[in-house]
């Protein structure tokens, strides 16, 4: 239900995969904070398991600018073959994800590199192989040197814990999800208000200013709704 929900909003999703107590859900709550909504933090401890259901938060930036963040349970070694598949089905989520973001523990996991091939595994065997995805290298603040990558996706060392980069990893992020954007300017007729709603709700407004044949709209806007909304388009503010 909340999947369908989301695929009708058009909101673009975000999921955090990685190994366990690679600092997903601290990533989560620190861009949370950053999006002033700390109230909506998740669970987030050094321990196995701290997250075994799929965490889901709307992460609001500029007007009409948000995305769903996905915090997905962590993945661990050797597991049996049932909890592997019990684990696939709530993983599930990736699949339907715009953007991915590898969780990498850069600091206190030694195998951080086997444990990237796993997760790779397990991504394509989830069918998310294509995926655009991001590397975030996690725990800078305590890594004795910046970890080299070699995974062929762009990729950022961050520290969730300090904050270190994380403006720069909500640059990336914002950059894959909103990158293909339009700018452009809309002249909407007033006895078509329902398009105004809809673009508020669905598209990055820069401004909105009441004319004498109708709203117009400068924003930023997804292909899909820039085609379909071309025929109020103006070259020019009116």
């Amino acid at each position: 239900v909340q999947r369908l929900s989301r695929e009708k909003s058009k909101i673009p999703v975000v999921a955090l995969m990685g190994y366990t107590n690679s600092g997903k859900s601290a990533i989560m709550n620190r861009l949370l904070s950053m999006s002033q909504r700390e109230d909506k933090t998740v669970s987030s401890e050094n321990m196995l398991f701290a997250t075994l259901d799929t965490q889901h938060r709307k992460i609001t930036l500029e007007q009409g600018s948000e995305f769903i963040l996905i915090d997905t349970v962590g993945f661990v070694s050797k597991l049996p073959h049932s909890l592997v598949e019990a684990f696939k089905s709530t993983l599930e989520e990736v699949q339907y994800a715009d953007l991915l973001v590898q969780v990498v523990d850069s600091a206190t996991d030694e195998n951080k590199d086997f444990h990237i091939e796993v997760t790779n595994k397990v991504i394509n065997q989830l069918g998310a192989g294509n995926k655009d995805r991001l590397m975030a290298y996690n725990k800078i603040d305590i890594a004795s040197e910046r970890p080299l990558d070699a995974s062929g996706h762009d990729s950022v060392c961050i520290s969730a814990k300090t904050g270190e980069n994380m403006d720069l990893l909500l640059e990336k992020i914002k950059e894959k999800i909103f990158g293909s954007r339009v700018e452009m300017s809309l002249l909407i007729p007033y006895d078509k208000g329902n398009i105004n709603s809809y673009l508020c709700e669905n598209a990055e407004v820069i401004s909105m200013e009441y004319k004498d044949t109708g709203t117009l709209i400068r924003g930023r806007f997804s292909r899909e709704d820039a085609y379909r909304y071309d025929e109020f388009k103006v070259e020019e503010e009116v």
